[in-house]
């Protein structure tokens, strides 16, 4: 096993925690070992319950692209609604990720992660009785607020328990969720909304959720740096002041926006192009979307892989693989939509390039948003990704995309315009990371003298 061998001792003031991290990275200062040890079967458990959880959230989110169509049908929707109902999600999941964030580096990664995950359960139960549009979209608001404890706490439970020469591989696995969850939820959503009706999928992973959420009760945590954090409002505000003055973030966090414009465009509208341009069921399209993901789960490992590989030549590395990914995965993917205009087969193969070389981006990025921080603000760190994630691109792509699908007429040929204009957006990402590049390494130098200490 390794061992972290360094440790930040902050003081109240919310500045002091980087003047500590630069005076314990000189030369001859040796600092206090800690004892939170890395790797092991502890470790695994961790990003097993975990990887599960997160396959399991997005299993929700592509059901609810499947069974768009028929809530379409039921209650009389246009694009614009539909579009609304799936960036509310979103949008509260962005909103709540940074004050979220704080509170798990103040108090605790596995105890919040469980509590968060019962409240997305009990939500995901409640979508079994709703009845009109309105009802739909708050209980698809309360469900984003439940997830948001989720990835920010598992990211850097995750990161914590492996050593940083394994964070490609862990995060690559631990990214394997999000395929195989679209996956899983595209062929079980289906086949359940065409048998049983659109509300009963959301009622089986209402049910094991609340399972999973129990066992993460029982994980390894490092202990919170309580000190490192000044408290109240002065304190959240300085710690987010301080990690923007991260110069990688800077350039990281606006790409990761960007990004997924494209990457959820696909997520959200696959299923329902497919039914309006073939005239599909929802079990048909759910499959079809199922095997789209499941090819895509070669993505997640792969780019963590590479990532380590290329990372040991140059460090760099970390953000040249997702601008390449992006640039070239948003390519795949306008092509793709119009391939299926007139080639089922080569929009086919061109969704199944998009899945493997987007996710290929996704583990990386989580690496990025961990490395250049301090532990103390770790989970807000991935917040403040979440929040960037959504709020700077990802929870408005729904809904725009299905305006400009409106304002093209609808329909099939609509949409397919709407998300080929979409896609700029990764295009765009590949610039922002290539400049965060520049700064990766010595922002990364500046917080190696980090350690956790073991959960007391």
């Amino acid at each position: 096993m390794c061992r972290l061998n360094f440790v930040t001792v902050f003081s109240g003031h919310p500045m002091a925690g980087m003047e500590e991290m630069k005076m314990i990275n000189q030369p001859g200062i040796q600092p206090p070992a800690g004892d939170y040890q890395t790797g092991g079967p502890k470790a695994h458990l961790i990003l097993i319950v975990c990887t599960l959880l997160y396959m399991l959230n997005y299993m929700d989110r592509v059901v609810i692209t499947v069974v768009l169509e028929p809530i379409r049908l039921e209650m009389g929707l246009n694009d614009t609604q539909l579009g609304a109902i799936q960036m509310i999600y979103l949008l509260c999941h962005g909103l709540l990720a940074l004050p979220v964030a704080y509170i798990i580096d103040r108090w605790s990664r596995r105890k919040l992660i469980g509590i968060m995950s019962l409240l997305w359960s009990s939500f995901l139960a409640f979508m079994g009785i709703a009845w009109n549009f309105t009802t739909v979209l708050v209980t698809r608001a309360f469900a984003g607020i439940g997830a948001t404890a989720l990835a920010t706490g598992s990211i850097s439970l995750i990161t914590a328990a492996y050593p940083r020469q394994k964070h490609g591989w862990a995060m690559g696995i631990y990214h394997i969720g999000i395929p195989l969850g679209i996956a899983l939820g595209a062929v079980i959503g289906g086949l359940m909304a065409a048998r049983l009706g659109w509300r009963s999928p959301f009622l089986l992973l209402a049910g094991t959720g609340f399972i999973l959420a129990v066992a993460t009760f029982f994980l390894k945590d490092y202990k919170s740096v309580n000190e490192s954090i000044a408290s109240g409002f002065w304190g959240f505000g300085q710690s987010i002041i301080n990690l923007l003055k991260i110069p990688t973030l800077r350039w990281f966090l606006p790409g990761y926006g960007l990004l997924l414009i494209t990457s959820l465009s696909q997520i959200n509208w696959l299923p329902t192009y497919l039914i309006r341009q073939y005239a599909l069921g929802t079990d048909t399209a759910g499959l079809i979307t199922c095997g789209v993901s499941l090819v895509a789960v070669i993505g997640a490992p792969l780019g963590g892989l590479l990532s380590d590989i290329w990372y040991r030549k140059d460090r760099r590395a970390r953000l040249w693989l997702p601008a390449l990914a992006s640039v070239v995965s948003s390519l795949s993917l306008a092509a793709s939509f119009l391939a299926f205009s007139f080639s089922f087969y080569l929009g086919l193969v061109l969704s199944f390039a998009f899945g493997i070389v987007n996710m290929m981006a996704i583990p990386v990025l989580s690496i990025v948003s961990q490395d250049v921080v301090p532990p103390a603000h770790k989970g807000l760190a991935y917040g403040l990704t979440v929040f960037s994630m959504y709020l700077l691109g990802g929870a408005w792509s729904p809904v725009v995309v299905g305006s400009i699908s409106d304002s093209m007429g609808g329909g099939a040929r609509g949409l397919m315009w709407a998300v080929i204009i979409a896609c700029a957006g990764g295009l765009l990402a590949g610039i922002f990371f290539t400049a965060g590049s520049r700064h990766y390494a010595a922002d990364e130098d500046s917080v190696k003298g980090a350690m956790l200490k073991a959960e007391g």
